[in-house]
């Protein structure tokens, strides 16, 4: 691709989430916690999409690595009084090496053996969270005191919390800009569509799939440790959650894995959608929203199997196609024609 081409790309990324910081002028509570809550999936999805999206490789624990950043930097804070902002960062160290061993031991896993491995694995933190109550607070978990300074990563308003947000979300698209036009990427959508040929031409698949393990496990630990700082309080099933891990896979699934902005139309649409489902049918009828979010998950992916964005740019892709054919016949007649006369 052109340098034009990969220039169009970074500032596509740049002007979406200048358009989402537009939300930073709202000043209704509810809808800034909506925001603040729908951009941190957006990250936890664009997160997943780095390691999962283009490898095809379903981690379904994916949240133990917001887990393992969420405790280190709460536990730093609460018993030593060190900084979240140092922190998180110190998480962010111990989520990547734990991907890292991860990556050494599960990533030799095929399919839905590696998808079993992953949940084996937030189980097993979910467990130890829970009876390690000396450290973790068990079941009960840790209620962070609310004290509000940039020094504690703690605010008053809503605003800077989603300010947060709005730049890891910027740190994620870009890398995952970045990741798509390099070697890395070029590897990575290799071992996805075979992994065979890609290991026949020289390319290391685990390697490979480690080194974006880590860097996907390192903005997961960072959105961690910013949305415990915004809610202040954390415990094992929240962390440690496989429900969240699976929101993260079905929002970037839904809106189009292995895309850059795939796992963020996906947030942006499923995010409120869940939300507003919830609020209104929730105290009404519990469950229904479940049940009505299910289907509306299912017509998605029967009518889209490649995501939202995948099935766009699919679409796009054949009508220019088209369009290029309908071109050369027209020339191929108007050539005809000259050679006859």
């Amino acid at each position: 691709m052109s340098k034009l081409g990969n220039r169009k790309e970074y500032v596509a990324v740049i002007i979406a989430v200048a358009v989402l910081s537009l939300g930073l002028f709202v000043d209704n509570k509810y809808i800034l916690d909506i925001f603040i809550t729908t951009i941190y999936f957006c990250v936890i999805a664009g997160a997943w999409n780095i390691m999962c999206g283009y490898t095809e490789q379903l981690s379904l624990g994916h949240a133990v690595f917001m887990g393992v950043g969420q405790y280190t930097s709460t536990l730093l804070f609460t018993k030593l009084g060190i900084s979240p902002w140092i922190g998180m960062f110190l998480g962010t160290i111990v989520a990547m090496i734990l991907a890292f061993f991860v990556g050494l031991l599960a990533l030799r896993l095929k399919s839905y053996f590696f998808s079993l491995a992953t949940i084996a694995l937030i189980t097993i933190f979910q467990v130890l969270a829970i009876k390690l109550d000396w450290l973790t607070g068990g079941s009960i978990g840790i209620s962070i005191p609310y004290e509000p300074s940039f020094a504690n990563m703690i605010f008053k308003g809503y605003k800077p919390s989603l300010a947060l947000f709005l730049i890891l979300l910027l740190a994620v698209l870009l890398t995952t800009t970045y990741i798509s036009k390099s070697k890395l990427g070029a590897n990575l959508v290799a071992m996805r569509e075979d992994d065979m040929a890609a290991s026949s031409l020289g390319v290391n698949l685990l390697t490979n799939k480690i080194v974006a393990l880590c860097i996907s496990a390192f903005f997961t630990s960072l959105a961690g440790t910013i949305y415990t700082q915004y809610t202040l309080f954390i415990e094992p099933l929240g962390s440690f959650s496989l429900i969240t891990s699976q929101k993260a896979a079905i929002l970037s699934i839904v809106g189009g894995s292995g895309t850059i902005f795939g796992p963020l139309i996906g947030g942006l649409i499923l995010g409120p959608t869940e939300i507003f489902l919830r609020g209104w049918l929730g105290s009404t009828f519990q469950g229904a929203y479940l049940a009505i979010y299910g289907i509306l998950l299912v017509v998605v992916v029967l009518v889209m199997p490649q995501g939202i964005v995948g099935t766009i740019k699919g679409r796009m892709a054949k009508k220019k196609e088209k369009m290029q054919e309908e071109m050369l016949k027209k020339e191929f007649n108007q050539t005809k024609s000259k050679i006859t006369h």
